[in-house]
């Protein structure tokens, strides 16, 4: 997140059940009067679960609620108060046996077979097609936080410990960042990935690769369209404009398609209104938007939880940042579970996919793999 902070004790915790998902807009609502109480000292911090997401835009009958997580989850925070050294991490159970995903290679193809005869029909242009690995071992999540963010430092990286689960989020992508005072608010959507090379050329020929793939570039317009049509259900008309197209970002192992897409408000738009427009996030659902969660929810066989859900904070002030919740692992009773997906769309090969959701998945293996030489000590 934009400016670092290390927040313990809430004053207040607000959560909505997994189950219960009609309390959302009560959520909601508190998070608005936040944002116009006019007091910068006050900060909500937490995430929307993807299912709360996709509730929200209306797609009730494609409601599931998510296992590991409660649907959406905040803590109400002074920033007047001295920063806490209390620990709150959360550490998974000990437990025994090989990382499971929740599809393997061939039912992946199947599922992007699936998905090419939808592009045909016309029902759908791209669908972002993910999966779920659970890692069955003991992590503090303090450390896996640490460890992710020392081997990859991302612009939007966000940590929440509680009692019951804990959310390490690595993002590097930014969802919408908001101003109220000012009527700004922008997105950030990331489409088109290749991993880096440690030799200078074959790392510029990546780079290159990833500026001249057709079928990237086609994906990544895709979903900046629909960004800009999200913000402008709640922007002046006219205001809706992309200063920045299809930019290279580059971090530890990856290269990353980047746009940018702002806009103005209207007056009197609120925190929800900007959330009710656009969440969940064009990069991580599909377009068009309502026909991609429907693919979504018949082919992935387990629900996403926080993982491309929007993770981060609003402050009194009226300002507001969340993240996309990639590259995010969440830990539970059940273990550690960690997803990766790729955005599908007519030309899609699915060996290449499968090897993306393997490449995006790479700096969380490099951080199990180094457990039993760095993790931290049993008490």
């Amino acid at each position: 997140m934009p400016e670092p902070l290390h927040l313990a004790s809430p004053a207040r915790i607000l959560e909505v059940d997994s189950d219960s998902p009609g309390d959302l807009h009560s959520l909601l609502l508190e998070l608005d009067v936040l944002a116009r109480s006019g007091r910068p000292d006050q900060l909500m911090a937490g995430f929307f679960s993807y299912e709360a997401g996709v509730y929200l835009e209306g797609s009730r009958r494609l409601f599931r609620p998510p296992q590991r997580t409660p649907l959406a989850w905040f803590g109400l925070f002074s920033l007047d108060q001295p920063e806490s050294e209390e620990a709150v991490g959360f550490s998974t159970p000990e437990g025994s046996g090989e990382p499971a995903s929740s599809v393997d290679s061939e039912g992946w193809a199947e599922r992007i077979g699936e998905i090419r005869e939808a592009i045909a029909r016309g029902s759908v242009y791209q669908v972002n097609l993910t999966r779920r690995v659970t890692v069955p071992s003991k992590v503090d999540s303090d450390w896996l936080a640490a460890r992710l963010y020392s081997d990859n430092p991302v612009p939007y990286g966000l940590h929440i410990a509680t009692a019951d689960f804990a959310i390490t989020s690595n993002s590097p992508e930014l969802f919408v960042r908001c101003d109220l005072g000012r009527r700004t608010v922008e997105s950030s959507p990331i489409k088109g990935t290749v991993p880096r090379f440690s030799h200078p050329g074959e790392d510029a020929r990546a780079i290159r690769s990833l500026q001249t793939s057709e079928k990237d570039l086609a994906e990544h317009v895709m979903i900046v369209d629909l960004v800009r049509n999200d913000l402008g259900r709640v922007a002046v008309p006219g205001s809706v404009r992309v200063p920045d197209l299809e930019i290279v970002k580059s971090f530890s192992h990856l290269h990353h398609l980047e746009s940018t897409v702002k806009a103005t408000l209207l007056p009197q738009m609120a925190i929800s209104d900007i959330l009710l427009a656009a969440f969940p996030g064009g990069s991580v659902t599909g377009a068009p938007k309502r026909a991609s969660l429907s693919y979504i929810r018949n082919l992935e066989p387990v629900p996403r939880g926080p993982y491309t859900g929007a993770i981060g904070y609003v402050r009194g002030d009226g300002t507001a940042v969340f993240n996309v919740g990639i590259r995010t692992a969440i830990l539970s009773a059940a273990g550690v579970d960690y997803h990766s997906g790729c955005g599908i769309v007519w030309d899609s090969d699915a060996a290449a996919e499968w090897e993306e959701s393997e490449v995006k998945s790479r700096e969380f293996a490099r951080a199990v793999a180094a457990l039993s030489t760095e993790g931290p000590a049993d008490e």
